[in-house]
């Protein structure tokens, strides 16, 4: 979820809530909340440059879709 964009426990909720479906049952708030208080500057970072690749890659393939962006 983090690498989704959450920022905190209520972002993980909501983004969990929404991929129970493809990622299945979601970590406990206290794994969250150790998972989050262990990011560093320098996995923050990776995790930055990996969402904007995802955002680059998602943009030119709704850029092949005729009329672009579906919503």
């Amino acid at each position: 979820m983090i690498v989704l964009g959450a920022a905190n426990l209520s972002q993980v909720e909501q983004l969990q809530f929404h991929h129970r479906p493809l990622f299945g049952p979601a970590a406990s708030d206290s794994t969250a909340r150790r998972t989050l208080a262990a990011l560093d500057e320098a996995a923050l970072a990776r995790i930055g440059q990996v969402r904007a690749r995802v955002r680059r890659h998602v943009w030119s393939l709704l850029h092949l879709r005729p009329g672009g962006s579906p919503g």
